[in-house]
């Protein structure tokens, strides 16, 4: 059996403000930090803004652009951003064109893009790839901020009006090496049901309790916990316990969410909220393939 690779998970966590009605229902967030317990966080209306550093980590990864001066951004292709503090880089998407810039940060909660440049392809349904453009050039401070489980991210203007929220998602709890506890609500005893996933590849890699599996992971910007699995690709063995890994496959292509219960343990749920898989996590090296 060949050893599966495990990839060390970059670190990003998502948000977005401007659905004021879905904020009031989500329960009061705790209060924490990140990175920097000796920062003062101020706490406003129920959401937990942290203050800015000249090199800002909380900026760091992927973060999908919400709205625009109060305008839904929708769309099959979700414009984004992605951020890389260390090298002063931002690289993404405005719907239609990858993009790149450099950014500036300071103290104050101060940001800037500059030398913006984008692809030229031609899209016939991209309706915020100029306004994205424009806004970003005007882009001279932001404020990040946490609401429950969702981070977001505000772009300002020189006059400190708010032009653009980003969100990122918190999923990174998944990133890491599983074994699958319980199937349907049933204790699953084939040990070998194991995967590997990794959230910025947007992939899983494992064992489906015969053949080896790899498939892609989608998560909606739009939904808490959102979790789903695509174009699952098996081997094709025979094994005595191929019920075993059927189960396991209709699961994950149910799988709609994911909910952590500890650092170790996590929960995949269908549309209707039941539980489809657990899971416990284990030392990557300990995955095998036949």
């Amino acid at each position: 059996m060949k050893a599966l690779n495990y990839i060390a998970f970059a670190a990003a966590v998502m948000a977005a403000p401007f659905s004021l009605s879905a904020k009031k229902q989500a329960p009061a967030p705790e209060v924490s930090v990140p990175g920097d317990t000796a920062a003062m966080v101020i706490v406003q209306d129920e959401m937990i803004y942290y203050p800015g550093t000249t090199t800002d980590s909380r900026l760091e990864g992927e973060w999908f652009i919400d709205n625009i001066n109060g305008e839904k951004v929708t769309g099959e292709n979700r414009p984004f951003l992605n951020f890389n503090i260390a090298e002063g880089r931002v690289y993404g998407n405005n719907g239609c064109n990858i993009i790149n810039a450099n950014i500036e940060t300071a103290p104050d909660n101060k940001l800037r893009f500059s030398n913006m440049l984008s692809t030229r392809m031609m899209c016939a349904d991209a309706p915020f790839e100029y306004l994205i453009n424009t806004t970003l050039d005007q882009v001279r401070g932001y404020k990040v901020s946490r609401y429950g489980h969702e981070y977001y991210l505000d772009l300002l203007n020189d006059r400190g009006h708010l032009i653009m929220v980003l969100r990122k998602h918190n999923m990174d709890f998944l990133n890491g090496a599983w074994q699958v506890t319980e199937i349907d609500g049933q204790p699953n005893t084939n040990e070998g049901v194991r995967f590997v996933i990794d959230l910025p590849e947007k992939k899983l890699h494992g064992n489906a309790g015969c053949n080896i599996v790899n498939g892609e992971i989608t998560v909606d910007p739009d939904v808490t916990n959102s979790l789903q699995f695509s174009n699952l690709i098996t081997t094709r063995m025979m094994c005595p316990d191929i019920a075993t890994e059927t189960s396991v496959l209709v699961a994950l292509e149910e799988t709609e969410k994911a909910f952590a219960k500890s650092d170790d343990s996590v929960t995949f749920v269908n549309h209707a909220g039941q539980p489809v898989l657990k899971l416990v996590r284990i030392d990557p090296r300990t995955l095998q393939d036949d």
